[in-house]
This record gives C-alpha cells, sequence and structure tokens, in this order.
C-alpha cells in the first residue's frame, strides 16, 4: 500500500514537472527579439543592450506609442517580461524634462540630444538614428534619442537635470 502510494505520488510529480516543462519550452525563444515578436509582431525594436541573460529593449508600437521590456534568458531559452509603452507627444518636442516614465525601478524618457543626470550620475542615451532610415523616416524620429537610467533600489527623491551638450548649461530640472 504505501509503495503504491510513493509511485503514485512520483508519477504524478513527473507528469506535472512534463506539463511545465513543455509550457516553458512553447514560451522561450531561442533570441530575445523572438520572444518579443511572439507576443506582438508589429512592435519596431531599438535594442539597448544584451548581457549574459538579461536584454533591455525600447520598442515603438502603433507609430506613436514608446515602450520598454526587458527580456530574460531562461534554461529553456528567452522570455519576453511585462510590455509598458504610453503615447508619445505627437509634435515630438523634447526640450524639457516632462513626459518621463517609470519602468520597474527605471526612468525612461524621450529626448534630444543633451545630457541627463540623475543625483549626478550620467543617464545612457540611445541614437535612434541606428534603426534603418525607413523606420525613422516612418515613425517621425529624426535627430532623436532615448535616455534611460537604471537603479538597484526605488527612485524616490531623486533630482533630474537636463543639460546642454555643447555649453554644459542647465536646460531643466526635475525633482521626483
Amino acid at each position: 500500500m504505501k509503495k503504491r502510494l510513493i509511485i503514485s505520488v512520483f508519477l504524478i510529480t513527473l507528469l506535472i514537472a512534463f506539463i511545465w516543462l513543455m509550457s516553458e519550452k512553447s514560451t522561450s525563444h531561442s533570441e530575445p527579439q523572438e520572444a518579443l515578436f511572439s507576443i506582438d509582431y508589429d512592435l519596431s525594436l531599438i535594442p539597448s543592450y544584451k548581457i549574459n541573460d538579461k536584454a533591455l529593449f525600447f520598442f515603438i508600437k502603433n507609430t506613436n506609442n514608446l515602450g520598454a521590456v526587458y527580456v530574460q534568458k531562461g534554461i529553456l531559452g528567452w522570455k519576453a517580461g511585462m510590455l509598458t509603452w504610453s503615447p508619445m507627444d505627437v509634435e515630438r518636442a523634447y526640450e524639457k524634462l516632462n513626459g518621463y516614465q517609470i519602468h520597474g525601478d527605471n526612468l525612461i524618457k524621450q529626448g534630444n540630444d543633451r545630457i541627463v543626470e540623475i543625483d549626478g550620475d550620467r543617464a545612457s542615451m540611445l541614437n535612434l538614428a541606428m534603426l534603418p532610415p525607413s523606420e525613422v523616416e516612418k515613425l517621425r524620429l529624426e535627430g532623436l534619442y532615448i535616455w534611460y537610467f537604471e537603479s538597484d533600489k526605488p527612485l524616490k527623491g531623486e533630482e533630474i537635470k537636463l543639460f546642454n551638450k555643447d555649453t554644459g548649461e542647465e536646460l531643466d530640472r526635475l525633482e521626483l
């Protein structure tokens, strides 16, 4: 009787593990881009970085929404995290710091060729000219950059400053 119970528990555990493994395999992909396109094939991807088992992508959805997503590599392949996005300014006027977006504990904003600092730490910049010229023209991204800042701690009370790249003049300041 005890032997049957142990065998039954073992078989049920094996069945559950098999079902979980098949489920994980069906949602995992060999490349991070494939994981994103499996969620929404109509994204214009803007790769930021791919380091070890983590990748950060920005994307444009429906020509007028800017978003971000992390993609993680697991034992069976790449899986996309939650896609978050918000509308871009129709005029593409990004001279000030308004309109920033939080993704998890990270700050994301579209802007122009400026220097952005968060409590003295410089934000990373992505030049959208890296996209194919036809995409840049179609999505009206000429001369635009995305700046972002990643932090292990939640952003609270930090000061964001926008500087002119050439003169060093402070153009805008914002407190979180």
